[in-house]
């Protein structure tokens, strides 16, 4: 072969080979769409992307109207558009039916066939989680107590791949929020993994819905705790997807435990001391019954473990609960003033490690109410780190938390340490939530509420009532707090709501928070053109917009008045006294 020939050969593969780049290319910034059919009506709708490594198909959710909605990550915008199936604007003389749009904008709507809508929506730029379960959803969505496994793919909010890889276990959690069609979960990944916006790797997470319509209720309190001195999850907001479906907008938190809290691990430790033991075997020992006001039968509880590590003096995970929950949990003491304490770790207390932490946590509450009045807390130091129980309760009562003296107070201890107040978490009865309850009106942004609410753990109103701990309190509050919350109700939750407003208004509309009719009730005809379908689907989009702008803005409005009542009660007033 000639010089000329071989030249022109390397131009041919050159070429070959640039147009099979292209064509990669163009399938990668591709989205398809297909459009199933049955006997002429829709039967289906699925888009397939691929996002980083990863080729992703997600369902069109139909709403009650019959219209189908795609809810996308962002990073699908301006994508281009190609669709297959019914529906479509040209037919080919082989039946297939198949054209191509412009490219992907957020809140188009495509006319099909039979009168029906697909409106294709792109959400925020957070990271979303692709969750592939080995059985139908409802396997576990309908029973709590039910697991299941699969694959999962966690890309950032740019569509890069930062997990892909198997789900060991997903499972229900939660209380109230469980009772709720959009569902909260547990769930274990295979490895651990550095998440977009989260500090350290991990493998268990939880993702945490609640009736929060901002999403932001405990961002607000998660950064407020950290500021304050106590702790709190790592935590970010993603989409989630479950079996090729749009889900909503989660919050995903590492969750509580051990490892992650870097807390010894007396559980596991445990374990290891009794190795021939088989866990389910264990029986539950008990100080015997008693009735409480909500006629439950409350006793406190241990198990009959063999053999305990050398040192139990951590670490220990607790939660502050109330009498009806208390019942259901395997184990947890009651303390002199009626509060009720559950072990969250170790969940299977042994009787040495019951009567160590059940005494330990009795003589700090003992503690606080001998310090009511004086004007240090030496003693109390000597039990609590003061600093945490600082923050914490001020997250409480800027936050007018429902649950301040209820149920979701978590504490710790670790291995030869105090107790700890924190982490904090689940404010979704915060911020201005309409209850009114035990004589306090939670709308109010004015009064207090973990100072004076009366419920089973009374250690915030005892603290505050301490001379030196309310110094150290109204000084964080003063220099860290009262000038975080102005930014926060000037621009802050602005930001974090602009941040969110896409994926928001993608929840609001799968889960039905606004409703389909237009400003003047008429629902659209199954006749209407094209630019009707366009119209009707803008003004939805755009109800949903506005519901959740005016979620945040009864947050803010809240703290604007909230922060200004407490400076004046905490500072304002002692300047002037003074």
């Amino acid at each position: 072969m000639n010089k000329t020939c071989k030249i022109m050969a390397l131009f041919l593969l050159l070429g070959v080979f640039s147009l099979f780049c292209l064509a990669a290319l163009k399938q990668s910034l591709t989205l398809f769409i297909s459009i199933r059919s049955e006997g002429g009506d829709i039967s289906g709708i699925t888009a397939r992307l691929t996002g980083g490594e990863t080729i992703l198909s997600i369902n069109a959710w139909r709403s009650d109207t019959g219209d189908y909605y795609l809810f996308l990550p962002s990073w699908a915008e301006g994508r281009l558009v190609q669709t297959e199936g019914a529906g479509s604007q040209r037919d080919f003389s082989d039946g297939k039916k198949l054209f191509s749009l412009p490219r992907l904008s957020s809140g188009q709507t495509l006319r099909l066939e039979n009168g029906q809508t697909l409106t294709i929506l792109t959400g925020s730029s957070i990271p979303s989680v692709y969750l592939t379960l080995k059985h139908d959803l409802s396997h576990i969505s309908s029973d709590k107590e039910q697991s299941d496994s699969g694959q999962a793919v966690i890309l950032d909010g740019s569509g890069k791949t930062v997990y892909s890889g198997g789900l060991e276990r997903i499972k229900g959690r939660g209380n109230t929020s469980w009772e709720q069609d959009k569902k909260p979960y547990n769930i274990s990944l295979e490895n651990s993994v550095l998440l977009p916006g989260m500090t350290g790797q991990a493998e268990d997470y939880s993702l945490v819905t609640s009736s929060d319509l901002t999403f932001l209720r405990n961002r607000i309190s998660n950064e407020m705790g950290e500021l304050a001195g106590t702790s709190s999850m790592p935590c970010i907001r993603v989409n989630l997807y479950i079996n090729n479906s749009y889900e909503g907008v989660y919050e995903l938190y590492q969750r509580i435990s051990p490892d992650n809290m870097g807390l010894t691990d007396l559980e596991e430790l445990t374990g290891q001391a009794n190795p021939s033991q088989d866990e389910d075997t264990l029986s539950q020992l008990t100080t015997g019954l008693t009735l409480d006001d909500w006629n439950q039968s409350i006793t406190g509880k241990w198990w009959d473990q063999k053999n305990d590590p050398e040192n139990i003096t951590g670490g220990y995970i607790l939660e502050g609960d109330n009498a009806m929950r208390y019942t259901n949990e395997a184990s947890g003491f009651i303390l002199e003033s009626g509060a009720y304490m559950v072990s969250k770790s170790p969940e299977k207390l042994s009787e040495a490690q019951y009567q160590y932490i059940s005494s330990y946590v009795q003589e700090c509450e003992s503690l606080m109410r001998q310090s009511v009045g004086l004007d240090d807390y030496q003693a109390l130091s000597a039990c609590i780190d003061i600093k945490s129980f600082v923050g914490k309760y001020l997250v409480e009562e800027v936050s007018k938390n429902i649950d301040s003296s209820a149920t979701s107070q978590y504490f710790y201890k670790d291995r030869d340490g105090l107790l700890y107040a924190g982490p904090v978490w689940d404010y979704d009865w915060a911020y201005g939530v309409q209850r009114l309850q035990e004589g306090i009106d939670y709308t109010d942004p004015e009064g207090f509420s973990a100072r004076e609410i009366p419920g089973s753990l009374i250690w915030w109103q005892l603290l505050y009532y301490n001379n030196a701990f309310y110094a150290d309190m109204t000084d964080v509050y003063e220099n860290i707090l009262y000038p975080w919350l102005n930014g926060l109700a000037e621009t802050g939750l602005a930001e974090w709501e602009e941040e969110l407003a896409d994926s928001a208004v993608m929840d609001y509309l799968r889960w039905g928070r606004v409703n389909a009719k237009d400003a003047e009730g008429a629902v659209l005809p199954d006749g209407a053109s094209s630019g009707a379908a366009q119209a009707d689907a803008s003004s939805l989009i755009q109800r949903a917009r506005q519901a959740y702008q005016e979620q945040v803005e009864q947050v803010r409005s809240f703290l604007a008045v909230r922060k200004e009542f407490l400076y004046g009660e905490w500072i304002a007033a002692e300047d002037g006294a003074s």
